[in-house]
């Protein structure tokens, strides 16, 4: 079988390598030939020892991994932020910009730095008077929770229907509960102690509007954070409701064609994780834990990216508008797409992925096809993705720590998975380019095997038994 048309990188590092960066200089490839950048460590991250143990392949020595698994998460630590970048000189722009200057592929912005308006002592655009957040989960409970905090007057979070297995359904993972659908109730919660409106269908958008002009179901901005199997869906239920909106920004992992206007919309790349826990101690009886919270939500250089990256910004929520987008974005696919189907395979957080010498030589193999088969289609990301990628894409992994990824809190949830736009899109681009995806299409067919016993074995339970 042929190999596709673009090479993988010269010295992109697989985990037998001898050579190892040293003393946290890791070089990068970007436009026009820029100087070598120094790269912390994630704070998250063990020391490079550590971490370059955990990430070992099944042929290194064991003795050298971290302690930091299951029964050890990693405790995030503080290290001194990095030196602020200087702002940009004063410029003409139509939207200010909450983009940061220092947005270089690889480089962790761990602070808010100066937006281009307040460098330049231009006005920032109002706040919007009316946000629609879609999806009533993790990510959607946060966003209401932040614009709320942020002073944005009207917030609704709109339920979205979950694609889950059936009804009354008991789970019995790590996630589960019994009946219920933990992470809806906790998100519905956090977000009305915060202030906002809670609907489950657009019949009940609340008729409150500022200047008693536009219609109810006409929204500033739209926050999109759904699963991407149900994108189209949300779209059409949108367009038969009649909500109407200025801009719109995609929340959500994976890889899929548009299905909104491109011209009035942007997608973000998140590199936090969250999950809603009980807690009688909090006013809500739920409270959200975020991992990487210091680390920036990235969106698109373009109009509408740099509109949202200023609104999350004023609202707490640290956010660039970065011109390497693409390749952040990709970044941001390659960490999910060698951990969280794999998570589901292993029944284990990030921690005993990468503690498992059988799961983290799997994930090596899928980061190398991953490589091969997305190189074509996606060249422009890739071409800035710095030479130690491998490294950077497992230390971020590393990161989240005892974090159960998304997709194995779906399994648990008895849910459905985003297998397609994860490594199902990578076996799909290897078939068009030519490439052998192996690893990828193992991957796959497993998880779906076990989807299918999971539900299988839920429906038998629920059939009554005769007397």
């Amino acid at each position: 079988m042929r190999r596709c048309g673009v090479r993988p990188f010269v010295g992109v590092k697989k985990p037998d390598d001898e050579a190892r960066t040293t003393n946290g200089k890791k070089k990068f490839r970007g436009k026009s030939g820029r100087a070598d950048m120094i790269k912390r460590e994630p704070e998250c991250v063990p020391s490079r020892g550590e971490g370059r143990a955990r990430r070992a392949g099944p042929d290194e020595a064991r003795s050298k991994t971290s302690t930091a698994t299951m029964d050890h998460p990693v405790t995030p630590g503080r290290t001194a932020p990095p030196p602020r970048p200087t702002p940009p000189p004063a410029r003409k722009r139509r939207v200010p910009t909450a983009k940061t200057p220092s947005a270089t592929p690889g480089v962790d912005v761990d602070a808010p730095s100066a937006s281009a308006s307040a460098a330049t002592g231009a006005r920032e655009p109002p706040m919007p008077s009316r946000v629609l957040v879609v999806g009533g989960g993790r990510v959607g409970a946060y966003l209401a929770r932040a614009l709320k905090d942020g002073g944005v007057p009207h917030v609704v979070l709109k339920m979205s229907n979950r694609n889950r297995a059936a009804p009354g359904k008991t789970t019995t993972g790590p996630r589960g509960g019994a009946d219920t659908d933990p992470t809806r109730t906790g998100a519905t919660a956090i977000a009305t102690h915060a202030g906002a409106t809670c609907v489950s269908a657009y019949e009940d958008l609340p008729e409150v509007c500022d200047d008693g002009k536009e219609s109810r179901a006409h929204f500033d901005l739209v926050f999109v954070a759904v699963k991407t199997y149900a994108l189209r869906a949300v779209r059409d239920e949108m367009d038969a409701a009649g909500v109407t909106f200025n801009a719109i920004v995609a929340a959500h992992n994976g890889m899929v064609d548009p299905v909104f206007d491109p011209s009035v919309t942007a997608r973000a790349s998140m590199p936090q994780s969250w999950d809603i826990v009980e807690d009688a101690a909090d006013p809500c009886g739920y409270r959200m834990v975020v991992r990487n919270e210091d680390k920036p939500w990235v969106l698109p250089a373009t109009p509408v990216g740099e509109r949202f990256a200023s609104v999350l910004g004023r609202c707490g929520v640290l956010a660039v508008a970065a011109p390497d987008f693409e390749y952040l974005l990709l970044e941001k696919y390659f960490i999910n797409g060698v951990a969280n189907l794999l998570c589901v395979v292993g029944d284990v957080n990030c921690d005993g992925l990468l503690a498992s010498p059988g799961l983290t030589a799997r994930s090596h193999k899928i980061f190398d096809e991953m490589m091969e088969a997305l190189a074509t289609d996606h060249a422009a990301g890739l071409a800035l993705a710095p030479e130690n990628f491998r490294d950077v894409v497992f230390d971020k992994v590393a990161s989240y720590g005892a974090h159960y990824p998304s997709s194995k809190q779906d399994f648990d949830a008895g849910c459905a998975l985003e297998i397609d736009s994860l490594n199902g899109y990578v076996a799909s681009r290897a078939r068009a380019n030519g490439c052998s995806a192996t690893e990828n299409e193992a991957l796959v067919e497993e998880v779906r095997r076990m989807v299918d016993a999971r539900d299988a074995a839920r429906d038998a339970a629920a059939v009554p038994t005769r007397a």
